[in-house]
């Protein structure tokens, strides 16, 4: 959305605009899907005020919404802050039930709910967040009572199978609100480390394909006395910019020194595909073919990455470019 210097806005559009404005819609988060837009966010809709759940839409790249927003969850509880991710098939929408664990369901491409929920982890577990990565979600969230978080995971298949939880991050500290992203070879999990209104630290893990660690978790922000919330993070073809809040003021601050290894500039060759998920090893595509990234942005510059490509009308095939 563009905004004039008279703070009209340009190109706005609804999404979700329910008749009763008593009730609330918030916390949207985005994955595109190789068509379309899946837009995720809680929503009070049905009702009553504070209970919320996870709605789903699917918006066209030239900013169509084509669903007024189906409920993801058929639970009573109040669930909230979802998080969603694409497999290049369909998408897993994450989120948490109060006081009842964190869940996930998978979304088809017509915007429906598919299969039935399932738990992802029990009791405390909250915040979940995901990635997609090679050939599973690695989904981590934080359990415990505050002050008292500790950090986990767990693969996830494209058919919802749960590989066996692992911490990321445990011990006499308080870990919580994990950010997550695929380099193409290995998945990096950031997170906020200490108390509320006190200094923190934000880390960071790397975790394998098979759900084991890679070495230790590393400082990202440094341990200066300032308070820092909310990581985010993204892969360039070299780097990672991990960006973050930080101090009284709350400035955004980021750091772009954690490398990235194992992922090789493409060289000119010949593209070659297996199955639905295909190694590209080419610097250019042939005229039929679109790419498109992640965020639905067409390219045609093969950087490392994870990419949707569109070809005679047929959509949803997964490139990766090493």
């Amino acid at each position: 959305m563009r905004v004039t210097p008279d703070l009209d806005t340009l190109g706005a559009f609804y999404i979700c605009n329910i008749p009763d404005d008593t009730f609330l819609q918030t916390d949207p988060v985005i994955t595109f899907t190789g068509e379309n837009y899946l837009v995720v966010w809680s929503d009070e809709k049905y009702g009553p005020s504070n209970a919320f759940h996870p709605f789903a839409a699917r918006v066209t790249p030239a900013g169509v919404v084509l669903d007024s927003g189906v409920k993801v969850s058929t639970s009573s509880a109040y669930e909230y802050r979802p998080n969603v991710a694409d497999d290049g098939v369909r998408s897993l929408v994450v989120w948490s039930a109060s006081s009842n664990g964190s869940y996930g369901r998978f979304v088809n491409r017509d915007g429906l709910p598919e299969d039935s929920p399932f738990q992802i982890a029990p009791g405390t577990a909250s915040g979940p967040n995901l990635c997609f990565g090679d050939s599973n979600y690695l989904v981590a969230w934080h359990a415990g009572s505050y002050p008292a978080l500790e950090l986990y995971g767990r693969l996830v298949s494209r058919q919802g199978t749960l590989g066996d939880q692992f911490p990321i991050a445990t011990g006499p500290d308080c870990y919580r609100w994990s950010a997550l992203a695929y380099d193409g070879e290995r998945f990096l999990v950031v997170w906020m480390s200490g108390l509320n209104n006190e200094p923190e630290t934000i880390f960071g893990q790397f975790i394998a394909t098979d759900g084991s660690l890679i070495g230790d978790r590393f400082e990202i922000s440094g341990a200066s006395a300032i308070q820092r919330w909310w990581p985010a993070l993204a892969f360039s073809d070299s780097n990672c910019l991990v960006a973050w809040e930080q101090g009284t003021s709350r400035d955004v601050y980021g750091n772009v020194d954690v490398l990235v290894t194992g992922v090789a500039e493409p060289s000119p060759a010949p593209v070659t595909q297996t199955g639905r998920r295909s190694s590209v090893v080419s610097g250019c595509l042939p005229d039929r073919i679109s790419l498109y990234d992640a965020l639905g942005r067409h390219s045609q510059a093969l950087k490392p990455g994870v990419y949707f490509t569109r070809e005679a009308g047929q959509t949803g095939k997964v490139l990766r470019v090493r």
